[in-house]
């Protein structure tokens, strides 16, 4: 065959190059693109600013997303308001400025119309003895004194379509000469009209009150309604107050009935009871003399109400102090103190070995009954506790070690000395460690035997293992009168040890802390 062309490698590599650029070109300059765009802080925020509005619109309705904003929008109406105060009180002002302005001019004239009355008749005795009726009868002092103290009377009450202007119901007091009802229900509201224009008053100005020689007629404006009451005598401010509460009640009752009205004014004849309850006033009872008994019942309510009021004070100081002393040991984070339902209810955390706080409840005086505590476990970092910890650590320690004997051996080799000499070590340690948690121990030193032998023979033998190491433990520093040798018995188990033949387990010695915790 002929020979072919041999390349230098570099055709092909450029080959190569060219493939790849065809097969993974797109995707490589995608690739690119992303990473550009990923690393410009730029690009990402026009990306977001293009995304974000239309998201927000889509999960406007996810509580999520309102609860996360909510700190944000709190927060930065917080501060813009904390800059400039002004901002906010111009958006406000045209919508509730009017309702301001007219607030505070009707409570100017209340207080001024009533303040010289109020004044009498608080400081006189009649004035006290409607207070004591207020309290025993569980009314208002000012219903009180609308009740008793004025000559008045509301003559008609007129509860008027605000629309039309036409006459829904009428109500009068006995005794009373009534004209045409649709004549002044028509009136009013011309006269309304009238005062409006001819003064040039704003589109929402009403008239309250007007005056017609010892008659006045006080005017209440509803959305849907109008209630005009036809009053002989000086009445109290607190009248205009029951109005406005009767229009407001009808109003709320009836508003479909008020929306709908094409003059049809049945509907509106159960409202008789409202406009009736508006026909209030009289001339004062005639002075009656009170039994003494009288003043019984209130003396009895105080006295139990002064009774109450002590035991409630000494329970709470109580509860108070017990959740003081509590917050004060050591071991114990009270995390909260409630009562519900006349039970007190404490949560928190305890370290094990701290106190419960039951100990404490009968030195307060609260009925461990009335008191759930509920705790949950935690490791205090306090050196009383680390001290105890310790001490539980190195006891367990010191009962998991065994010194093992050959097969009906009971001398202590060197080997074993060593080791004995290493278990005095620990022993006395941890007499230090009982002495600074303040508990008193002493070692028991059990010897263990297989069950090769006779019972009497293991029982002498583990006898003798015990004492031996007792004894060769005195020698090395501890105290002999906090040691105690006692032989095991044939076949009992030791405890875990370390070698794999179980006789070998049995053949040995063990140590038990006794007293402590």
């Amino acid at each position: 065959m002929p020979d072919e062309p041999q390349g230098n490698g570099h055709g092909s590599a450029n080959a190569f190059a060219e493939l790849r650029s065809l097969l993974v070109g797109p995707e490589r300059e995608q690739l690119a693109d992303i990473r550009r765009r990923l690393d410009d802080p730029a690009r990402i925020l026009q990306d977001l600013g293009r995304v974000l509005p239309e998201a927000i619109r889509l999960r406007s309705k996810d509580r999520k997303l309102r609860l996360a904003l909510h700190p944000i929008v709190e927060e930065s109406i917080r501060v813009s308001v904390q800059r400039d105060p002004r901002m906010l009180a111009d958006a406000l002002h045209p919508v509730i400025g009017s309702a301001v302005r007219k607030a505070v001019a009707s409570a100017l004239q209340n207080m001024m119309l009533t303040l010289n009355q109020l004044v009498e008749q608080s400081v006189s005795l009649r004035g006290l003895r409607w207070r004591l009726e207020a309290w025993r009868t569980g009314k208002s002092f000012g219903e009180i004194l609308l009740l008793r103290s004025l000559l008045y009377r509301v003559e008609q009450v007129f509860l008027i379509h605000r629309k039309t202007g036409l006459l829904l119901l009428h109500r009068e007091a006995s005794a009373v000469v009534v004209k045409d009802a649709d004549l002044v229900s028509a009136m009013l509201t011309a006269i309304q009209d009238f005062v409006r224009d001819s003064f040039g008053a704003p589109e929402n100005a009403q008239l309250e009150t007007a005056q017609v020689g010892e008659f006045s007629v006080w005017i209440q404006h509803g959305s849907q309604a109008i209630l005009a009451a036809v009053v002989r005598g000086a009445a109290p401010r607190e009248l205009q107050q029951v109005l406005q509460d009767t229009l407001w009640r009808i109003s709320l009752d009836r508003a479909a009935d008020l929306e709908r009205f094409e003059g049809d004014a049945s509907p509106f004849k159960t409202c008789a009871p409202d406009l009736d309850a508006c026909l209030l006033g009289k001339a004062p009872a005639a002075a009656k003399r009170n039994s003494p008994l009288l003043w019984l019942a209130p003396a009895v309510i105080l006295i139990a109400l002064g009774v109450w009021l002590f035991f409630s004070i000494r329970a709470h100081r109580r509860w108070e102090a017990y959740v003081g002393s509590l917050r004060q040991q050591p071991g114990i984070v009270v995390i909260a103190a409630e009562k519900h339902g006349g039970r007190y209810q404490i949560t928190g955390l305890r370290d094990p070995l701290a106190p419960d706080g039951r100990a404490l409840l009968a030195a307060s005086g609260i009925a461990p009954d009335q008191v759930s505590l509920h705790w949950e476990p935690y490791f205090s970092g306090q050196p009383q506790f680390a001290a105890v910890r310790e001490f539980e650590t190195r006891r367990a320690a010191l009962e998991r070690l065994a010194l093992y004997f050959a097969f009906d051996q009971s001398r202590i080799t060197p080997e074993q000395l060593t080791v004995v000499g290493g278990v005095a070590a620990d022993i006395r340690d941890l007499f230090r460690r009982a002495a600074a948690v303040q508990q008193s121990i002493r070692i028991e030193v059990l010897g263990h035997t297989d069950d090769s032998g006779t019972e009497q023979h293991n029982a002498v033998l583990a006898q003798t293992r015990a004492d031996r190491v007792a004894a060769a433990l005195a020698a090395a520093g501890v105290p002999a009168a906090r040691l105690s040798a006692r032989g095991g018995g044939t076949g009992e188990a030791p405890g875990p040890g370390t070698t794999e033949d179980p006789g070998a387990v049995r053949r040995s010695v063990t140590f038990r802390v006794v007293g402590g915790s």
